[in-house]
């Protein structure tokens, strides 16, 4: 089945709002991560319901991403590995080339979207900052490699939600977004192979 039939059954398919939450929810699950931070000056605070602190200058602690991005946007900390929060440009453009040459899914990093989603807004803020030729181009590749990506990915999902009986291997590969798709193309699909073969008005759409 060639890209552009499978995409079209993709467009065919309402995405339900259970995809999306687990669009939301991986996004959560991500900002809630643990990462280390550097105090750069002394530092207490209670937010949340969750006290901070007391913390000297000086001073490597972990915090959930979260809070670590508040400390560092005020200068009071900075992640000690920025890799923590965000992809390189280089390193999705790797992982583009490989999911395109793989017929089956790739591994992913962990966090994986949530941090494309922060590559391509970094790239925004440093073009609306000081638009260089350089931002620019890297903007241009970085979103047509995330599409890329997403295109790739989109058929093997669809191809394994038509599988009778999927390995427990493959399904691991996806991401905690993906599998919420997949598990909604699966129920679409099985109901309509049913339907297709069952003559019950009931089941007529009216």
């Amino acid at each position: 089945m060639t890209r552009v039939r499978l995409l079209g059954l993709l467009e065919g398919i309402a995405v339900s709002r259970r995809a999306l939450e687990g669009i939301d929810y991986a996004q959560f699950l991500f900002e809630e991560e643990q990462v280390q931070v550097i105090f750069l000056k002394p530092f207490q605070a209670t937010a949340g319901g969750n006290q901070f602190g007391p913390y000297e200058e000086g001073r490597e602690a972990k915090l959930p991403l979260w809070v670590a991005e508040v400390l560092d946007e005020n200068g009071v900390a900075k992640l000690k590995d920025e890799d923590a929060k965000i992809i390189r440009s280089g390193e999705l453009y790797k992982l583009s080339w490989k999911e395109e040459r793989n017929e089956t899914l790739s591994q992913l990093p962990p966090h994986f979207y949530p941090k494309v989603r922060a590559l391509l807004r970094s790239i925004d803020d440093g073009i609306r900052q000081t638009p260089t030729s350089t931002l620019l181009i890297e903007q241009r590749q970085s979103q047509m490699k995330a599409k890329d990506m997403i295109n790739c990915r989109l058929q093997k999902i669809l191809r394994l939600a038509m599988e009778r009986s999927p390995t427990k291997s493959l399904i691991d590969l996806l991401s905690p977004e993906e599998r919420g798709l997949y598990t909604v193309l699966r129920s679409e699909i099985e109901g309509w192979r049913q339907r297709i073969i069952v003559d019950d008005p009931k089941t007529r759409v009216r």
